[in-house]
């Protein structure tokens, strides 16, 4: 294995350029892959997080008593994913309102009676809570005698859920894309440069060598294309976040938010060398020697 691994590292120095170049190709390929899986990983976390933000206002009819109030408030509060409730009564509401618009109270003053509802501020519990335990929750407190309206944000929701849906198909797609070309750039590689000695390989041949001991240099040589491929990926993947990301466009909101699992950094290269092995494999497969 030793003697095989020699062989390996010699046959990359003797071929720097084009093994290099096949290294810097598999980097760009394995950066553009993970960098799909990581959009899909920081929606993935903010979907999650989204039913535990929301804030969800239930109002009350118009002529509702407030013995009937309380009961309300029971009933929402039995509910096992309600962390808060919030009593915002309509005449502080209208303050709350008035402060808001301030200099532009003039607005309010056409509207006469206070036109708006009482109203329950509803906080969501931060952990093990599902959408489908929103929706469940609304649909339950809708049909509670003197609620008016639940609004939740249900459809933004819906949206998002959508689009990460959309987001997992497109990352599969991608993903199934960029290994193949990748283990084609290996599978390449490893032809060239199996054509290359095969004068070599006749010799080793005439000498009683196995097919064993042919092969495991060009295993070894893909899987090293491969990890350095995929080391160059992770360098990409680290400047592309820290410098260009967390720095030059440090200001703009969305981009802020993106993390980047530290495992990623170690995942590409491990991934680099597995794909690069597979193209090895290949390669050999479809080689007649």
């Amino acid at each position: 294995m030793i003697f095989a691994l020699r062989l390996a590292i010699s046959s990359i120095y003797r071929d720097v350029i084009v093994n290099f170049l096949s290294m810097l190709a598999m980097g760009v390929v394995l950066f553009i892959l993970f960098s799909v899986f990581v959009v899909l990983y920081n929606v993935e976390n903010v979907t999650k997080a989204l039913p535990q933000k929301l804030t969800i206002m239930v109002f009350l009819n118009e002529s509702i008593e407030k013995e009937k109030v309380k009961d309300i408030e029971k009933a929402i509060m039995s509910q096992r994913i309600v962390k808060t409730v919030d009593f915002v009564p309509r005449e502080l509401a209208m303050e709350e309102l008035k402060k808001l618009f301030k200099s532009d109270d003039y607005m309010l003053k056409g509207f006469g009676e206070n036109p708006l509802f009482d109203t329950f501020n509803v906080k969501i519990k931060e952990n093990g809570v599902t959408v489908n335990d929103v929706n469940e929750f609304i649909k339950v407190v809708s049909a509670i005698d003197g609620v008016d309206n639940v609004e939740s944000g249900g459809e933004f929701l819906k949206t998002v859920y959508l689009l990460k849906n959309g987001l997992r198909v497109l990352a599969v797609t991608v993903g199934l894309v960029f290994t193949f070309a990748v283990v084609f750039i290996c599978y390449t590689t490893v032809s060239i440069l199996f054509y290359r000695y095969k004068e070599e390989i006749d010799i080793y041949k005439l000498l009683g060598a196995t097919k064993g001991f042919i092969r495991v240099p060009f295993f070894l040589e893909g899987s090293i294309i491969g990890f350095f491929g995929g080391i160059i990926g992770a360098i990409i993947l680290y400047l592309i976040y820290v410098y260009v990301i967390k720095i030059v466009l440090k200001d703009v909101p969305i981009l802020s938010l993106l993390i980047v699992p530290t495992d990623m950094y170690v995942f590409l290269p491990l991934m680099g060398c597995f794909v690069g092995f597979i193209g090895s494999v290949i390669a050999l497969g479809r080689l007649k020697y």
